[in-house]
């Protein structure tokens, strides 16, 4: 049986993938997945939360592949469009945190120049990091930006008044996580989301679920943060991006939950070091279970000394 994908994208060759296909790749690559399909949705989802962080994300998706060719990446990698998922968060994370306009020329500067830096700087750390930089240079440049933001006129920071909210809506609280993964926090983003990487994968469409199922319910377990911030899915899209990113690279479940787990633990320990977390408690964590996966296979991977060989009746009877 074909997958959905293959009845919307006909396959194509390798090396003769169309660019605006690379665009959809990239789109799908926020949840580590090449799917135009999945793409698709995600791009939907971005929209109906928010039209101008879509263009921002089209814009991005336009720039990186041919940035990313232009410094040798291997034609299967840009086909693949995994080079648009730094850009992409930077572009999708600008919108969520500083003001934005169709016609504020100042911000599409900053997002055409955020996107070169980061494409830059990906180069760089793929040149002498030794392991997966996943989310790192989007890290750099939004911490970057973040604090340049005191000294300019033109970024000007989202003011977020805390909610009076007491109640958890776990539904709306789990679907606003899903829908955070894109830095698009609305119940219906979030369910476009899950649409999308279902149509990828069940398995990962459900260890999404899982992810932001955990979040959401260990931050408000813990009674770190409050109702309307659980509520909101600002903890819990972290352990949706760490389940599916570890899932991804290692194919287990069980680490995918431990995964989300110690992401939304980190969550709140990070915000208080006075950084905005974004997606560090899921770099860490991945960061944490390949340290692990490596620790174990170097110095834990102990065969047993095989069984020594039962004497037969005879042989202790002495007959």
């Amino acid at each position: 049986m074909k997958p959905p994908v293959d009845y919307i994208f006909p396959p194509v060759a390798a090396g003769q993938v169309p660019y605006w296909r690379l665009i959809l790749r990239g789109c799908s690559q926020l949840a580590f997945v090449t799917n135009e399909l999945t793409g698709l949705f995600f791009l939907a989802a971005v929209f109906v939360a928010s039209p101008i962080s879509a263009a921002y994300l089209l814009v991005a998706n336009t720039m990186a592949p041919a940035g990313r060719a232009l410094f040798g990446e291997p034609k299967d990698i840009v086909e693949s469009g995994l080079p648009c998922l730094n850009p992409g968060l930077v572009a999708l994370a600008l919108p969520a945190f500083f003001h934005t306009g169709w016609s504020n020329v100042g911000m599409w500067g900053v997002l055409v120049a955020s996107i070169v830096i980061t494409i830059l700087i990906v180069s760089l750390l793929l040149t002498f990091v030794p392991f997966p930089i996943l989310a790192v240079p989007f890290l750099i440049v939004f911490w970057a930006l973040s604090a340049l933001a005191p000294h300019t006129d033109i970024l000007q920071p989202i003011t977020f008044i805390p909610t009076e909210v007491t109640t958890l809506h776990p539904i709306a609280a789990v679907l606003r996580s899903l829908g955070g993964a894109l830095f698009s926090a609305s119940v219906w983003a979030g369910l476009l989301f899950l649409i999308g990487v279902l149509l990828s994968s069940w398995r990962l469409g459900l260890i999404a679920l899982i992810g932001a199922v955990i979040g959401t319910l260990v931050s408000y377990y813990y009674r770190e943060v409050d109702a309307g911030s659980v509520n909101s899915g600002l903890y819990g899209f972290n352990g949706v991006l760490t389940a599916v990113a570890i899932f991804a690279i290692c194919g287990q479940l069980r680490l995918a939950i431990l995964g989300a787990l110690i992401a939304t633990i980190l969550t709140p320990a990070i915000a208080d070091l006075g950084l905005l977390t974004l997606s560090a408690p899921f770099v860490l964590t991945a960061w944490l279970m390949l340290a692990l996966g490596w620790i174990g296979d170097t110095w834990f991977d102990v065969k047993p000394a095989p069984a020594s060989p039962v004497a037969a009746p005879h042989e202790r009877s002495g007959d």
